[in-house]
């Protein structure tokens, strides 16, 4: 008894000794959000708020030791704002009931900086704010798609900005939405850079395992961006140039505090001069094609607009319209020879509105409706004149999509343990497309389909917190009008923390998917854009089928993270053109199935001026089809089964330098010949490449600058980074006599770009 009583005593004195312990602070009109940071690395604690409640907030604290509870209540006093405690490590920060009963529900941050400040990542998703995003190597400007590249388990093969391949899934088969808005081509300049000015962007989330059930459509990841809502109690402005285009984001009040609205507008300037930083972009983009340089009258140009209204009648409600205007367009002419003319002609429109309400109803209960239209639209035309004889033969290609739907969430917080979030969604897709090749005597229709079909869902998302564990438990229901057809879809993700130091987490996630893209070997010089989207529900293109399980460790102890994670995961509903496998028979599609395996590997440490990274990926990306390979599984095209990544940040005040160095192991490739077909069996040579990047901030009285450049490639090594087989139609008996080309692309060589943007 008495042993009990002194352990007692023991465990109550130390959570009295805990309670009070004090810290020697100081602050000069320090901002809130670096207050923040220093007290819970002090206090071992963690805030959880919304960015925008301690934006511009200012701390002052005479130099003295501080207890926590003594410095809560300064914050409180100096802010107008609230502090809530709720467990002996986490607080929140909010501003009145209905926000406290909000941060409760927040998932907890289990990493603050993930490679760099402005990059998070909770239990289920990774969280960007691209505003606030340190540099990282060899992107510029904060590229939404390019930031994410430097994640574990996300690749680009082909050096794309926008070709993004998550853990062995395609791009088509990532869901990119803005504000709701889906988009279908989020790139310029064959996707070298994101067709989405990153100065718009407030926050960027990204599944890549165990996805909220609210998220369907597609059965690789989700990157959901997202705008902000914040309505500006004076004139915002952000310009800004680099060496491919100039752009410029505006805010201002209309009503003050009721309606806010925002415009962007970027636009390139490669149609004027051409920059060293286009050329070497160009050069990589039109590898084996007839684009050899352009000037004036050979034009590619590029340019993305965005409109938004905010207006906030009360506290508790928010209606905003949001749209977007990609536009990418390319006009060249050459001679073939003395008497003959080409002329290649392309535009790709992906325009989008989307109309959102939020409605707060209680403390523990809100709704969020958001309607959308989105239209992607893909011309070409290549056209060869031969001036002595009047004849010509062209070839066209059209692939249009249209998109619309409506989305009904709720969120129901039980109690402090327990939230539901649930919802119905009805989606429509009217997806076409037109391949046709003709001269002045024949037209052939090459291929050509047009598909509409409507989805019905309904899902449900159960989340609960019981002591060191957290789960959450979904499930998705899809209704598919054009085959008739019924998909349920569970989803479960569970976390445990076994310590202080140590995080176990466990996923799983089934998800379907009817719109992907195929390839079609046309004649089409423009190889990047040889997919056409396409609707599924046939025996020719069906409805694609995944599955994922993963699980993994976080370690995070003082200055060090180690962030672990295997995964498996299977998909049914392939077809033998979504991987650009050519069969000698081209009316033939072979339908098939794959599985892809790997783990990926993250260690960090950071000091006070200096992070460091380290990451490795392992997978094994693998796909068979019916009447291929004797239906035995090989190797997919991107398929890589070894990358690592060592990044560098160094800050000096104003001034920050990342370095980076980026290795792979080469990509599989096929043999097609007349004597055998080897499917993906041969590997090319390792890839690797050093990137670094610089950007200094400083300010007048009146406006803030940063500047900056960055180097892709620094030792300009030129690597085999793709080798196809591109079937050719040059003359007509290529029509019934198939025949293919052996074509080789290479990397980026030494590509440097500078930027300079101006706050107002």
């Amino acid at each position: 008894m008495n042993r009990i009583l002194l352990l007692i005593f023991i465990l109550f004195y130390s959570n009295i000794v805990f309670s009070q312990k004090k810290v020697s602070l100081e602050f000069k009109q320090q901002i809130l959000e670096k207050v923040i940071d220093k007290l819970e690395e002090d206090f071992e604690i963690k805030y959880s708020y919304v960015d925008s409640i301690i934006k511009e907030k200012i701390i002052y604290l005479n130099k003295k030791k501080y207890s926590l509870e003594e410095v809560n209540l300064e914050i409180e006093t100096q802010t107008k704002l609230k502090i809530a405690k709720l467990s002996d490590r986490y607080y929140s920060i909010f501003k009145d009931t209905i926000e406290v009963n909000k941060m409760i529900q927040l998932d907890e941050i289990l990493i603050e900086s993930f490679l760099v400040k402005g990059i998070k990542k909770n239990k289920e998703k990774y969280i960007l704010f691209p505003r606030k995003t340190e540099i990282l190597p060899g992107v510029t400007d904060a590229d939404v798609f390019l930031s994410l590249q430097q994640l574990p388990g996300v690749k680009s093969p082909n050096e794309t900005a926008t070709g993004l391949y998550v853990r062995g899934g395609t791009p088509d088969q990532n869901l990119l939405m803005l504000d709701g808005i889906r988009l279908f081509h989020p790139g310029h300049l064959f996707g070298m850079i994101s067709g989405v000015n990153p100065t718009i962007v407030e926050k960027v989330s990204f599944y890549n395992k165990g996805t909220n059930s609210k998220y369907g459509e597609r059965i690789s990841s989700v990157i959901e961006l997202e705008t902000s809502n914040e309505l500006q109690k004076k004139t915002k402005t952000i310009a800004g140039i680099n060496g491919l285009n100039a752009d410029l984001f505006f805010q201002t009040p209309l009503v003050k505090e009721k309606l806010d609205i925002q415009l962007s507008a970027r636009k390139s300037f490669t149609e004027l001069v051409q920059s060293y930083t286009f050329n070497q972009l160009a050069n990589k983009v039109f590898q084996n094609t007839d684009f050899k340089s352009f000037n004036n009258s050979n034009k590619f140009q590029f340019s993305d607009y965005t409109l938004k209204l905010i207006y906030k009648p009360n506290e508790k409600s928010i209606f905003t319209i949001s749209g977007i205007s990609i536009d990418n367009n390319l006009n060249y002419n050459y001679k073939i020879n003395q008497d003959s003319i080409s002329n290649q002609e392309m535009k790709i429109l992906n325009n989008g509105l989307s109309i959102n309400w939020i409605k707060k109803y209680s403390n523990s209960f809100q709704h969020k409706t958001n309607i959308y239209f989105s239209k992607y639209d893909f011309q070409y035309l290549k056209r060869n004149d031969y001036t002595t004889t009047k004849n010509f033969e062209a070839f066209k290609k059209l692939n249009r999509i249209i998109n619309s739907g409506i989305d009904i969430d709720f969120n129901s917080i039980i109690n402090d343990k327990i939230s539901l979030d649930y919802g119905i969604q009805i989606s429509g897709n009217d997806v076409s497309h037109l391949l046709n090749s003709y001269n002045q005597d024949l037209g052939i229709d090459v291929n050509s389909n047009r598909v509409y079909s409507v989805v019905s869902s309904g899902y449900i998302n159960y989340k609960i917190i019981n002591k060191n564990w957290n789960s959450q438990i979904g499930l998705r229901y899809n209704y598919f009008s054009k085959v008739d057809k019924q998909t349920i879809e569970p989803r479960i993700l569970i976390q445990n923390t076994i310590s202080k130091v140590l995080i176990f987490q466990l996923t799983y996630e089934r998800k379907n998917q009817q719109i992907n893209q195929v390839r079609e070997n046309v004649a089409n010089d423009l190889s990047l854009e040889n997919y056409v989207w396409v609707l599924g529900g046939s025996d020719k293109y069906p409805i694609q089928k995944a599955s994922q399980y993963s699980a993994g460790f976080i370690y995070k102890k003082a200055n060090w993270l180690i962030d672990l994670d295997a995964y498996y995961k299977n998909i049914d509903g392939i077809t033998s053109f979504n991987f650009g496998i050519f069969n000698q028979n081209q009316n033939q599609t072979n339908r098939g199935n794959g599985f892809t395996k790997g783990f990926d590997v993250f260690l960090q440490k950071e000091t006070k001026s200096i992070r460091t990274s380290f990451t490795y990926s392992y997978q094994d990306s693998q796909n068979r089809f019916e009447n291929l390979n004797s239906f035995n599984f090989f190797p997919s095209n991107a398929n890589i089964k070894h990358a690592v990544n060592i990044t560098c940040l160094k800050n000096w005040n104003s001034f920050s330098m990342a370095l980076g160095w980026f290795w792979h192991s080469g990509k599989p490739y096929s043999i097609i010949d007349s004597n055998s077909n080897t499917y993906n069996a041969d590997n090319l040579n390792d890839y690797h490449r050093m990137d670094i990047s610089m950007d200094y901030k400083f300010s007048t009285k009146k406006l803030n600058f940063k500047t900056g450049f960055s180097i892709y490639n620094i030792y300009n090594r030129k690597s085999l980074i793709s080798r196809e087989y591109e079937r050719k139609y040059t003359s007509f008996s290529d029509f019934t006599n198939e025949r293919f080309v052996k074509q080789d692309y290479y990397s980026l060589g030494f590509t440097p770009n500078v930027f300079l943007r101006v706050y107002f």
